[in-house]
């Protein structure tokens, strides 16, 4: 998944965390746009069919895609490999983002006896995968008696319980504008998962250019700095960290009532807000 992932589990055997690390592996090889034989390249090109995994991620996708108006959007990968950020990030012509929006959009994507039959488009699950992984590493630990333990990937975190003297884990939260941290959470059985424009971005002409691109326009999205997101899942913090932080302030509003989160918002001049559902 191009980023570190970290396991901090009090009670597990070398033997539980060898197996949730595989796990981890195992998404991480599954869902990767870069290599030509993974399962999901070989989905794009419909070489093979939706497996029963597969279809509940595309599921999970499906709902917040229709919640967030088009904001958020797996066929994204057009764009995103159109701008290189999977590679060598660059400024495509307007030409050119007008002809890969041809092959963006969820509603417009088939099946056939479980084959994608929609040539061009490009199903990128990184919106979500990360948190996936992180949601399946904790449910393998909590399975085999594990009630304290943190897992990271990349940023996007889980815990499970308290520490075990009985305190709330401490997550530190990036500051978007600058070296240091922004806000500490206390947290338990909860996960946090941020996006940012600063996280993956190449700057031209003195304007910064980033990888959470809006699709329904095709240019980076410029409502926010960051957006950070409590949730029961990290799969759902991160696809709605996402989500908020292209749809926008009203949107995102509406978006953190739905589904019932907690979170902040970083504006572009360096102001928090805080983003409550409840």
């Amino acid at each position: 998944m191009g980023t570190y992932f970290t396991v901090k589990a009090y009670g597990a055997s070398p033997y539980l965390l060898e197996r949730v690390f595989k796990e981890a592996e195992r998404i991480s090889e599954k869902y990767s746009l870069e290599k030509e034989d993974s399962y999901i390249s070989r989905l794009n090109r419909g070489e093979v069919s939706l497996d029963e995994e597969t279809r509940w991620l595309l599921d999970f996708a499906r709902g917040l895609w229709e919640a967030s108006d088009g904001a958020f959007d797996p066929t994204v990968g057009r764009l995103k490999i159109l701008w290189g950020f999977n590679k060598k990030p660059h400024l495509p012509s307007p030409e050119a983002i007008k002809e890969a929006l041809k092959f963006v959009g969820f509603g417009r994507v088939k099946f056939v006896g479980g084959k994608l039959q929609s040539p061009g488009f490009v199903l990128d699950f990184s919106s979500f995968a990360k948190g996936y992984a992180v949601d399946r590493a904790c449910e393998i630990l909590t399975k085999n008696g594990i009630n304290s333990a943190l897992v990271d990937a990349g940023g996007d975190i889980r815990v499970i319980g308290g520490k075990p003297e009985g305190t709330p884990w401490k997550i530190g939260v990036k500051n978007p504008s600058g070296p240091g941290i922004i806000k500490v959470l206390s947290l338990r059985n909860l996960a946090v998962a941020t996006s940012g424009d600063y996280e993956n971005f190449f700057i031209k002409d003195g304007v910064r250019y980033h990888h959470l691109i809006d699709p329904r326009t095709g240019y980076p999205s410029r409502w926010f700095k960051s957006v950070s997101v409590i949730a029961k899942t990290c799969m759902l913090a991160d696809a709605l960290a996402t989500a908020i932080f292209v749809a926008g302030p009203e949107k995102g509003k509406k978006l953190a009532e739905k589904y019932h989160i907690m979170g902040f918002v970083v504006g572009q001049k360096g102001k928090l807000k805080e983003l409550s559902g409840r």
